[in-house]
């Protein structure tokens, strides 16, 4: 026996597609972007993974969703010494400027040195976001 649709059933698609259409979501509002830097041929420089964000934990994936701009602290996974698998941690405060994306990075003073130390290696406009929200100065 075929089963029949009800008009109650085609409520929740329709919910989802309204919401898609209407724009909602993460990028709703200007925002920004953390992300870690990229691997570098230099030996001193390397990537700082975000690890939580105002004490929220992000996982490695999470890494390119929206942050809310604001002052935020940012905890950040360093390389541990040389031969060690552990890493160090590092909390940094950022003023979040909305529609610019932050790389941050890890870095060392030479190669010898142990300890590492969290750097923001770049910012730069995001022009999706300030197309998006013309209100934003970039």
């Amino acid at each position: 026996m075929p089963r029949l649709t009800t008009p109650s059933s085609l409520l929740v698609p329709a919910a989802l597609l309204a919401a898609c259409a209407s724009g909602g979501g993460m990028y709703s509002q200007p925002y920004a972007l953390f992300e870690p830097h990229e691997s570098s041929g230099i030996q001193e420089l390397r990537p700082a993974y975000i690890m939580s964000i105002d004490g929220k934990s992000r996982g490695i994936r999470d890494n390119g969703d929206p942050v809310e701009p604001g002052k935020r602290k940012v905890e950040l996974s360093l390389p541990g010494p040389m031969g060690m698998s552990s890493p160090a941690y590092q909390t940094v405060e950022v003023e979040a400027k909305p529609c610019v994306r932050y790389r941050f990075g890890a870095r060392r003073d030479s190669p010898t040195a142990r300890d590492w130390y969290a750097t923001i290696e770049s910012k730069e406009s995001i022009g999706e976001c300030l197309k998006k929200f013309p209100e934003v100065k970039g």
